[in-house]
C-alpha cells in the first residue's frame, strides 16, 4: 500500500530538506520505490538532480504539465519533482481558481501506482502550497529542534493544522529529533520532556554530523558522501523502523 508523508515543520532551520533528501535516499536503497516532491521555492531537496529542469511543480500545480511529466530520475529506485523560484505564481493560481485547485496535487499522486512512498519537502512557512501538499499526504513527520519550547511550537503546529485543513486528518507517523549532540545531558532532558507529552511518537534522534553539510557541498546524499557516518546510520535506522516495520499504534496530527 502506498503511503504518502509530509515532512514539514512551521519552523526554519530544523532539518526538512535534510532530512527528506537523505530519508527518501534511504528508503530507496532499502528497495522502496520512492518519489520525492519538493514543495519549497528554495529548491534544497532538488539539488541532488544533476539539473533542474521544467517541468516542475510549478507547471503541475497552474495546469501546464501532469505530476507524470514532472518526475525526474535522482537515483536508482528515487524520483523527485523538482521545485522552482516560480512557486509563489503557482500559490497565486490556486487562490484564484478556488477550493478545487488545492486538491489538484492529491488527485494527481493518487494516480501514481508505480511508488512505494511519496515524500513531501515543505517550506517553514503555511503558504497555499503547504495546503495543497498537506491535503495530498496522509501521514506527518516532523524534524524538530531541540531548544527550549519544543513541545510548545509542536502543539502549535498541530492546532494549525487543524485549523486550516477541517476535516483532512493527517497521521502522526513521528517527531524527529533532528541535529542532536547526544553528548550533552540537556539533549537527553529535551528529548524526555517530547516522550512526555508525544510517548512513542518520538523517534530515536539524528545526531550531530560534520558530514551532512559537506555531503550537500557536493550534492550527494549522506549515503553517498559517508554511509559509514552518525547521521547515515541514524537515518537509515528511521527508514526501516517507521517505513518498513510500520507501528501498530495509531495517533493523529490533530
Amino acid at each position: 500500500m502506498q503511503r504518502r508523508v509530509s515532512v514539514f515543520n512551521m519552523k526554519g532551520g530544523t532539518g526538512k530538506s535534510t532530512l527528506s533528501v537523505n530519508l527518501a535516499h534511504a528508503l530507496a536503497l532499502q528497495g522502496q520505490r520512492t518519489l520525492l516532491i519538493d514543495c519549497d521555492l528554495q529548491g534544497n531537496a532538488s539539488s541532488i538532480l544533476p539539473e533542474q529542469s521544467k517541468p516542475t511543480l510549478t507547471d503541475v500545480l497552474t495546469g501546464q504539465a501532469t505530476l507524470e511529466q514532472a518526475i525526474k530520475g535522482a537515483r536508482a529506485g528515487l524520483d523527485v519533482v523538482p521545485a522552482d523560484r516560480q512557486l509563489n505564481s503557482a500559490a497565486n493560481y490556486i487562490v484564484s481558481k478556488g477550493r478545487k485547485a488545492y486538491t489538484v496535487l492529491r488527485r494527481a499522486v493518487q494516480e501514481l501506482t508505480q511508488y512505494d512512498i511519496i515524500l513531501f519537502d515543505h517550506s517553514p512557512s503555511y503558504s497555499t502550497i503547504t495546503e495543497a501538499a498537506l491535503l495530498a499526504s496522509e501521514e506527518l513527520l516532523v524534524p524538530c529542534e531541540l531548544a527550549p519550547y519544543p513541545i510548545e511550537g509542536l502543539l502549535t503546529l498541530f492546532d494549525k493544522l487543524g485549523e486550516e485543513l477541517d476535516d483532512h486528518q493527517l497521521a502522526l507517523t513521528g517527531i524527529v529529533p533532528f541535529n542532536v549532540d547526544l553528548r550533552y545531558a540537556m539533549s537527553h532532558q529535551y528529548i524526555d520532556e517530547l516522550r512526555k507529552t508525544f510517548g512513542e511518537k518520538v523517534t530515536s534522534a539524528i545526531r550531530t554530523d560534520a558530514a551532512i553539510p559537506r555531503a550537500q557541498a557536493h550534492h550527494k546524499t549522506i549515503f553517498e558522501y559517508d554511509a559509514q557516518s552518525k547521521a547515515a546510520q541514524d537515518i537509515r535506522n528511521l527508514a526501516a523502523t517507521l517505513f518498513l516495520i510500520r507501528s501498530t499504534t495509531s495517533g493523529e496530527a490533530r
